[in-house]
Parts: C-alpha cells; sequence; structure tokens
C-alpha cells in the first residue's frame, strides 16, 4: 500500500502520539496515584520504550503530569478590598477543592524540588501578591502562604475527605451523657467536612496573623 500524499505529492507528516502534552494528558485523567510507565502506554497505544524515550523515569513522568494539572489551575488571590484572613481562608478552600479534584497532588506539592519549576513559581506568584497586597516582609508573606497551604493540605488529604466518617457518629457523640467535655465541641461547629474543615483552617489562620504580627517575627 502506497503511502498517503499531500496534493504536492510529498508524504504525509507523521503525527507524534508520545509528546510531553500527550503524556500528561493521559496521566491527569489516569490520575497521580494510577500513572506508571505500563499506563500511561497502555492509554496512548505506545509501547513502553516510546515512553521512555521521552522520559528519563517514573518520577520524571508524574512530575510532568502534575506540573500540568497546575499550571491548568489559578490559585485564588488577594482582592485590593479582602481581608488577608479572608483571602487565606479562600487560599486553604482553593487548595482543598484541588486536591479533591487531583489525587494524588496532595503529596507532590508537599515535597516540591528545584526542579518544580511550574510549581515554585506559581508559589512565588501567589506570595508576591501577599506581600505586595498587605505590605509584607518577604519572609511574612512566605511563612503566612506556607503554613495555610501546608495545613490545607493535609487535612484536605487526611482527615476532612470523602472518606470522612458519616454525620451521624458525631451526632452519636454529641449525645452521649458520660463525656464531660467532649460533646461540647460537636455544638461549635457545622459538623459536615466542609464546616470542620473550615474551623479548622481558622484556627491556623488566626494563629498564623498573630505569629507574623509578632514583634519578634523576623529574628525567630
Amino acid at each position: 500500500m502506497r503511502a498517503a500524499t499531500s496534493p504536492e505529492g510529498s508524504r504525509s507528516p507523521r503525527v507524534r502520539r508520545v509528546t510531553p502534552a500527550s503524556m500528561a494528558e493521559a496521566g491527569i485523567a489516569l490520575t497521580l496515584p494510577k500513572v506508571s510507565v505500563k499506563s500511561v502506554a497502555e492509554s496512548l497505544g505506545v509501547s513502553i520504550v516510546a515512553i521512555y524515550n521521552n522520559i528519563d523515569d517514573l518520577c520524571a513522568l508524574k512530575a510532568l503530569v502534575a506540573e500540568e494539572i497546575l499550571r491548568r489551575w489559578s490559585p485564588p488571590l488577594p482582592a485590593d478590598d479582602e481581608s488577608m484572613h479572608d483571602a487565606l481562608l479562600a487560599l486553604a478552600s482553593a487548595m482543598r477543592e484541588l486536591v479533591h479534584s487531583n489525587p494524588g497532588i496532595a503529596e507532590y506539592l508537599i515535597g516540591l524540588t528545584p526542579s518544580s519549576i511550574d510549581a515554585l513559581r506559581m508559589a512565588d506568584a501567589v506570595q508576591t501578591r501577599y506581600r505586595l497586597r498587605y505590605a509584607l516582609t518577604p519572609k511574612q508573606a512566605t511563612w503566612a502562604v506556607i503554613t495555610v497551604v501546608e495545613h490545607a493540605l493535609a487535612l484536605a488529604e487526611m482527615v476532612y475527605n470523602d472518606a470522612r466518617r458519616d454525620r451521624e457518629y458525631d451526632d452519636a457523640i454529641a449525645a452521649r451523657t458520660d463525656l464531660d467535655t467532649l460533646p461540647g465541641a460537636y455544638d461549635t461547629v457545622d459538623r459536615g467536612p466542609d464546616g470542620m474543615f473550615l474551623w479548622s483552617m481558622r484556627t491556623v489562620v488566626v494563629g498564623t496573623l498573630a505569629l507574623i504580627q509578632a514583634p519578634d517575627f523576623e529574628r525567630v
């Protein structure tokens, strides 16, 4: 069979199935925990060798996928009339949504390295906005954002997620009469995952703001 030719008689260009973009797209569809050289090769209909010809190893492949996820995500930035307290809470909620929409991204974000180029640029852009908007020092901006983000990642990944126990169990604990203190805590907040997450993050944000505004913060 003769190869297809263009009107000018030249051969039609072959479309590469394995590119950084196609590998990232396949990885996002699989989700990070399921990304492997084999799974991406199967998704693209190519051999494992074809993947290794375009990537160094599995770590590099997962980083490629994670960086593309972050390139497609826009972190909320403080508005001109928004308090720092509210802006940090909005950032925390956005981080939780990112984690739940992209399994495995929390682990990547917690372990950023100098090679995490786009992720580091995004982090720097967010911190710079906080520094300029609230007249902070670089240290204040960095610690405020990092502290809130790290706590939001941990809570979203391990505590307030889809595996969170049903609210009926919290109601049962709140109704216990043989406990002196614990039941009272369950009446202070919305006991659903959203309410509990925001309550925990409010604690982190209030503490963070107090810390970075302490007179001796820059000397710590």
